[in-house]
């Protein structure tokens, strides 16, 4: 099995790979930011959020939940978007003018790092806490940045045998791995708090009250199986890295594998894998 990275290298790694995968993300956001909204519902009840609000998001990757948040805390009210990939950011604010947005405003930055400035009265994160180095450092910051009696909503994918899409992906790697996968819970991947509770824990841990875990059907739509695959792969990160590294011959039969593996879920003419992420809160 593959070593845990450490604090540094973890970051390094992190901060490459989504520096990387900007481009491709936003070349396919319609379909991304279609698929992770379907938390958001269950999100802003958690936060419940009011016009005035100060909040803070982190991870917040090409400006989502961050730009709809903004408008509902508008015209007092303020965001701040926070990502570790500089090209994310940018991104995020090519979105935020375009959509006349001035509230929110974005920087790079790490939630268990970064110099936060004043305190919030919410702070979310959808699927970014999965990729933090020290889980337990970042809860614990955030919690001192929150106002007294001030929200925490977070979003981060549940269990394997929920998520096909996943499932499929490790599946089809496995026969081309030169040693047993990492464990996820050590990795920074969409797995990493996917164990039920364990999340909670951590928040009770941080000395969050009245935590609460709601499960989400979350599903990925795609047009077909070959889009699907092209973005898996093209995305930085394990998946990607492995594929680089073999024969023309062995990237075929990986994109095979894929497409089996992808094929029961087409329906109505598109794609739809099934899927399930935890929206745990609490409050400060």
């Amino acid at each position: 099995m593959a070593r845990p990275l450490s604090g540094a290298h973890w970051i390094r790694q992190v901060r490459r790979d989504w520096t990387e995968a900007a481009q491709t993300w936003e070349r396919w956001e319609p379909q991304v930011l279609h698929s992770l909204a379907a938390v958001d519902p269950t999100l802003f009840r958690a936060l419940d959020l009011r016009p005035g609000h100060r909040v803070l998001d982190f991870g917040c990757g090409s400006g989502e939940p961050s730009l709809a948040i903004a408008q509902l805390v508008a015209p007092r009210g303020t965001v701040l978007g926070l990502d570790i990939a500089q090209p994310m950011v940018e991104t995020a604010r090519r979105r935020a003018k375009l959509r006349g947005i001035r509230n929110a405003r974005f920087r790079r930055g790490d939630v268990a790092h970064a110099k936060l400035d004043g305190r919030f009265d919410r702070v979310v994160s959808r699927y970014g806490l999965m990729f933090v180095d020290d889980v337990p450092l970042a809860l614990e910051r955030v919690g001192r940045s929150l106002k007294p009696g001030g929200r925490l909503a977070l979003a981060v994918w549940g269990p394997e045998d929920r998520n096909p899409f996943f499932r499929v992906r490790a599946a089809s790697a496995l026969p081309f791995l030169n040693e047993p996968p990492p464990d996820p819970e050590h990795f920074p991947g969409p797995l990493r708090l996917a164990r039920p509770g364990l999340l909670p824990r951590l928040m009770r841990q941080a000395g969050f009250r009245a935590v609460r875990a709601t499960g989400v059907d979350a599903p990925f739509v795609y047009r077909d199986e070959d889009e699907v695959i092209d973005f898996t792969l093209r995305v930085p990160g394990p998946l990607m890295r492995l594929y680089d590294t073999l024969s023309r011959r062995d990237q075929r039969e990986l994109r095979r594998r894929l497409l089996r593996g992808l094929r029961p879920f087409r329906s109505g003419g598109v794609l739809r894998i099934p899927g399930f992420a935890w929206v745990v809160s609490g409050r400060r």
